[in-house]
């Protein structure tokens, strides 16, 4: 499905109900945007379900995995601040 669509005069694009519906994107589901010059692409952000629980001494992730590429993960890791 291709659709026009206008900027706003805030410069927001609605996406509307019909191509959010060709494409499964469900209210509320965050995209990832990209860009490259004279395009901008739209993904969905895969969003993981599942919860962190203690076994003993460990903490265990319940969801399942997601498919982060290992160094990005690692990166990630590093960084990670509370």
């Amino acid at each position: 499905m291709t659709i026009i669509v206008q900027l706003d005069a805030s410069n927001r694009i609605v996406l509307p109900r019909d191509l959010r519906r060709a494409a499964g994107i469900p209210r509320g589901q965050k995209l990832r945007a990209s860009a490259t010059p004279g395009r901008i692409t739209l993904e969905v952000e895969a969003h993981a379900r599942g919860s962190v629980v203690k076994r003993g001494k460990l903490k265990l992730w319940t969801g399942t995995v997601p498919s982060t590429p290992l160094a990005e993960a690692i990166e990630g890791a590093r960084h990670y601040e509370r």
